[in-house]
């Protein structure tokens, strides 16, 4: 009787050790003219209901057929970090959040060891199953001599810097990735190229080069170098002269100068970019989630307004965003309407507006004094880890993985 309980012992745990051992396997693709326009490097994040996850499961990864597999890197929620491939457990309701991007075609592939079962669910709607998203972008890098595009570099909170470079610096501190809309024939020559490119040579995915145009053009002044050249001659400039573009070298977002739109532009631009973002100076609330896909022109937008009116509320007093603590609190109590709510908030600056002493002045605010409004909110806003923090055009193509990829499970 006591061998054969002992064998039935041994029995079920060889059979739970397999069971635990399973293997599962996903095919991931995608649409293959779209992925070669665009690439979709950035991770996006498919969730899988799992069963019996041992504490040694672990996810691989592979392009097609071809090369190894890689297995992810484990994250937990109390890590930080936004933008990277990964596998997540969550063991209190038996998910893995599974972020993985593509890198070679359009097609990747997932296996899943140490799992009784795994079955694929959906594609979160914020990278890592987050609860809100932050989106931000400044606009004119290139457009305006006196933000000395392509100064050499004398610090932060020197007036004599890039404004834009400046602006990349700060939002790098607060871990804030930002899009850069880019004038590509205004002002500072080679010397700008040169300080997008210092700041692009990191590596650390910290801003994403976007379209603004040739020039600043608005209405009628498209007419001078045409739309063609001022949307997708701009976009040639950029991939021509930078490399090392984060998540592949594409350009996937088109910020439109003075927020102007017409029948012209959006043709020019249809099928051309992921993302179109608009612009006004006002408070948008209701520009708080995703904007839907544009058929027609094969797109998302004309959208992302700014969520606050960064501009408008730093430029209340002189000089421009010197610290202010009403203004901290309204701008504060926006984010957090949006943060609770789960939505996007889109924020924007023009930091050729500003003067670079007092804008990302870090000292603590005294009012009217000394310090920045700025500052003061990007710290309340930065270093969350429920929070989603992305570029515009990455959280757009996020997107469109999102509503388009294909996932099987099998071999």
């Amino acid at each position: 009787m006591k061998r054969y309980a002992a064998f039935l012992l041994t029995l079920l745990t060889a059979i739970s050790a397999a069971h635990a051992a399973a293997e599962a396997s996903f095919v991931i693709t995608i649409d293959p003219a779209a992925q070669k326009k665009f690439g979709f490097q950035y991770p996006a994040t498919y969730v899988f209901q799992l069963t019996d996850a041992s504490p040694n499961a672990r996810v691989e990864r592979r392009d097609d057929n071809a090369g190894r597999w890689v297995a992810l890197a484990k994250k937990k929620s109390a890590d930080f970090f936004n933008g990277v491939e990964c596998i997540r457990f969550d063991t209190k309701v038996h998910r893995a959040y599974v972020s993985v991007g593509f890198k070679q075609g359009n097609t990747l592939r997932l296996r899943f060891t140490g799992v009784g079962s795994a079955r694929f669910d959906s594609v979160a709607k914020y990278y890592d199953g987050r609860k809100a998203a932050y989106t931000l972008s400044n606009d004119n890098w290139g457009c305006n001599p006196w933000a000395h595009p392509g100064a050499p570099w004398k610090g932060v909170t020197n007036d004599e810097s890039d404004n834009y470079q400046a602006a990349v610096h700060v939002c790098r501190k607060f871990r804030l990735p930002l899009s850069v809309a880019i004038n590509s024939r205004a002002a500072g020559g080679d010397a700008v190229w040169r300080n997008m490119q210092d700041e692009l040579d990191r590596g650390d995915a910290s801003w994403e080069p976007a379209v603004h145009g040739w020039t600043h053009p608005k209405e009628g002044s498209y007419r001078i170098h045409g739309y063609k050249n001022e949307i997708l001659g701009c976009r040639e400039d950029i991939l021509r002269r930078l490399r090392k573009i984060p998540y592949g070298q594409y350009v996937v977002e088109y910020i439109l100068t003075f927020g102007y739109g017409d029948d012209t532009l959006l043709r020019t631009a249809a099928g051309e970019f992921i993302f179109l973002r608009g612009f006004n100076w006002l408070d948008n609330p209701s520009s708080n989630d995703y904007a839907p896909w544009n058929p027609p022109h094969r797109f998302y937008g004309v959208a992302g307004l700014n969520t606050k009116g960064y501009d408008t509320i730093l430029q209340r007093r002189e000089p421009r965003a010197r610290y202010c603590a009403a203004d901290v609190a309204e701008l504060n109590e926006g984010f957090d309407r949006v943060h609770a709510a789960g939505g996007i908030f889109y924020a924007l600056w023009h930091p050729d507006r500003f003067l670079n002493s007092v804008v990302y002045d870090p000292r603590p605010g005294i009012e009217g004094v000394q310090g920045s409004t700025l500052m003061q909110h990007l710290a309340h806003v930065a270093h969350r880890k429920d929070l989603w923090y992305v570029a515009n055009g990455w959280l757009y193509a996020y997107r469109y993985v999102a509503e388009n990829v294909r996932v099987v499970a099998g071999q």
